[in-house]
């Protein structure tokens, strides 16, 4: 199932994101991340055909993101978050992928927080 169309970046935010956020790396992925003022996150999920060739698997692999995210309650915290894949990811389960995913958004918002005390 697919996020909310309020919890998703448009084009504008992501390049906001990018240019002006903060970046924790995982051994697989990326996330930039920026506070934002609206009082809950917003996610966009870039994975190039670098990464993968063939859509169904980039498309599963923005399944797996989001489903993480909605499932772990982060949607809660005010944060514009992009999660950037890398080719390391290629033959991770995605179970492997879920719980990486959590441990780095757990670090992400712990630092964000920490900075806006």
């Amino acid at each position: 199932m697919a996020l909310a169309r309020r919890f998703r970046l448009t084009r504008s935010d992501i390049k906001l994101v990018l240019k002006r956020g903060r970046t924790v790396k995982s051994s697989s992925f990326f996330i930039r991340f920026l506070k934002n003022s609206i009082g809950h996150l917003r996610l966009a999920i870039i994975i190039g055909t670098r990464v993968y060739k063939k859509a169904i698997a980039r498309n599963r692999l923005k399944r797996i993101f989001s489903e993480t995210i909605r499932l772990s309650n982060f949607l809660n915290n005010p944060a514009d978050i992009v999660i950037i894949a890398d080719k390391s990811i290629v033959g991770k389960a995605s179970r492997e992928i879920k719980s990486e995913l959590e441990q780095t958004i757990e670090k992400t918002l712990g630092q964000h927080e920490k900075n806006n005390s």
